[in-house]
């Protein structure tokens, strides 16, 4: 028998015929959704599972917002709207978005764009930037009295997919282990590479995504990611959460993986950080356990 093609068939028959979602490709060719183990070493949905819209396109429910100064679901300038089945935060105070529910196990799409409209406050000079805030626990506000303990996969122009600790340095269970190589950027901050030293990150520290610009920095006018759209058009970011890893994709592309978490399951929050945003889908589908 030939073991090549029957592999083939049995990766096939695995991952079914589902099309592209999340970029990585089987012994066979064929391209799987997130979630049951392949032979290749790549991350599939298991049959069947359907995503759960988190955001419903006309309001907030099962959200709540936090300000900072304000607190919960006090929002008198409007910084989070829903108008034609699009989130809008106008990053003009900053806070979040939270869900009410607590996850764990998932895979999370979440589709946003810039709206090009000028950054605010602190930030108007700075890259465009917002984040996903994924296994958020404790009290609102438990950061910076503005989010929830947590780990970030980072919005940001040119460095979208990036790592963020959102904790404290006297929480050493708030921590996030990943493979870096010796290149730091800026000389400061760990660059993901597959194979490399494990680090440890705690308090507010960031993994950058493998293939981050050596030169990026933080400024209006910076360079956008070789695979990232445009001011004004949709981007998306995905979130793998498997046990106490995580796999962080941007368009289709693997950019940052942490080989262990802690917490491992929480609430989920989009902040609003000074820069204009909108989100058009927030999709979770259950991994298998």
């Amino acid at each position: 028998m030939n073991v090549k093609k029957w592999l083939s068939v049995g990766v096939v028959a695995l991952c079914g015929m589902a099309g592209v979602l999340s970029g990585c490709t089987c012994l066979s060719g064929c391209t799987c959704l997130s979630g049951c183990a392949c032979l290749s070493g790549c991350t599939c949905l298991e049959r069947g599972a359907a995503a759960r819209e988190l955001f419903n396109g006309r309001d907030l429910a099962n959200w709540y917002t936090f300000i900072r100064g304000r607190g919960v679901n006090c929002d008198p300038k409007g910084v989070f709207t829903v108008t034609n089945g699009v989130i809008h935060v106008s990053g003009e105070e900053f806070g979040c978005l939270t869900t009410c529910e607590e996850f764990s196990d998932y895979r999370l799409v979440v589709e946003y764009r810039w709206t090009g409209a000028p950054n605010l406050g602190s930030k108007k000079d700075k890259a465009p930037d917002s984040g996903i805030l994924f296994h958020s626990t404790g009290p609102d506000g438990g950061f910076g009295n503005t989010w929830m303990l947590s780990h970030e996969y980072n919005l940001i122009v040119g460095a979208s997919g990036d790592l963020w600790t959102v904790g404290k340095k006297d929480r050493p269970d708030i921590f996030v282990e990943g493979e870096a190589g010796e290149e730091r950027l800026g000389g400061k901050y760990a660059i993901h590479k597959k194979g490399g030293r494990t680090v440890r990150l705690v308090g507010n520290d960031r993994l950058c995504r493998s293939d981050i610009a050596r030169d990026w920095t933080d400024t209006y006018t910076v360079r956008p990611a070789a695979n990232e759209k445009p001011i004004g058009e949709w981007n998306t970011a995905e979130i793998v959460c498997a046990g106490d890893t995580a796999t962080f994709y941007f368009n289709g592309a693997c950019v940052n993986r942490l080989t262990r978490l802690s917490p491992a399951r929480g609430k989920i929050q989009l902040q609003s950080e000074g820069c204009p945003i909108e989100f058009r889908r927030v999709a979770l589908s259950p991994l298998p356990r």
